[in-house]
């Protein structure tokens, strides 16, 4: 199990690696003013790369979904830059580099599957940079439910929908924030599976921000973990297991000894 703690200094052939995805250096982010000022992130320094599946995991209030929306732009940093594939948040935002998939999946009720794939298409305008959307619900496994309206599928395939729709605009990078949470464990490791499937498919460079320490370590290529109060990289960890991973990867012992490693540090946080 190999250790990639945040300030490690440069590999050997580091100058040779390709530019990565996502650069967050030295980043503060706090609320409010005053006696109510509040820091949710210190310090936060991390490189993410190319086409690399993260997960993100940290007690409540660690800042998880904050680091998320500063990416995305939806939170402004106090201090320190960040930089998604060279550019400023704003700059990749209005780009369309990036979709977020939130843990409810915010489907329009009077819209059909395929209609609420279509929106970003409708709202921002695609051109031909655009993903086909019943191609995508083919590929989150939704075929011949194109014309189903969101309150005649279930939990699981609201959230399929919902993963289609980000991806329609084919951002380089898809940030997701517990998408599979309020989800059945049956269901939540179905999606997993499904998840890591897509990832594979599209080369997506996903951040994924999870309570669970076994869906940290079955998605994650890397697990960032976070500590607490205020928010700052506690450990950021490579997850040597192969892949394609099947759900059996957990009853192994290097499944085990990486979910116990992770529960350690997340109980030192």
């Amino acid at each position: 199990m190999a250790l990639a703690l945040s300030d490690a200094g440069p590999a050997a052939g580091a100058e040779d690696a390709p530019a990565p995805a996502i650069t967050v250096s030295g980043v503060d982010v706090c609320f409010g003013e005053g006696g109510n000022r509040f820091q949710a992130l210190s310090n936060v320094s991390l490189d993410i790369a190319d086409g690399s599946f993260v997960t993100i995991l940290g007690p409540s209030g660690c800042g998880k979904s904050t680091l998320l929306r500063a990416i995305a732009d939806l939170v402004p940093t106090a201090k320190g830059s960040i930089e998604v594939h060279g550019k400023t948040p704003h700059d990749a935002r209005r780009d369309r580099n990036f979709s977020f998939v939130f843990q409810d999946a915010t489907l329009l009720p009077w819209r059909s599957a395929i209609d609420n794939v279509r929106l970003p298409l409708e709202v921002g305008g695609g051109g031909d940079a655009h993903g086909d959307p019943e191609g995508l619900l083919e590929l989150v496994g939704l075929k011949g439910r194109e014309k189903a309206l969101p309150d005649e599928l279930s939990g699981g395939m609201r959230q399929r929908v919902a993963i289609a729709r980000a991806l329609v605009t084919k951002p380089k990078i898809l940030l997701m924030d517990e998408p599979f949470g309020a989800l059945d464990e049956i269901t939540r490791d179905k999606l997993n599976e499904e998840l890591l499937r897509i990832w594979q498919e599209t080369g997506t460079t996903i951040l994924f921000v999870t309570h669970s320490i076994p869906e940290a370590a079955f998605l994650g290529q890397q697990v960032l973990m976070l500590a607490a109060h205020p928010g700052r990289v506690k450990e950021f960890m490579d997850v040597d297991l192969p892949h394609p991973r099947r759900l059996t990867v957990r009853d192994t012992l290097e499944f085990v000894q990486i979910t116990a490693h992770l529960r350690q540090q997340l109980e030192e946080c």
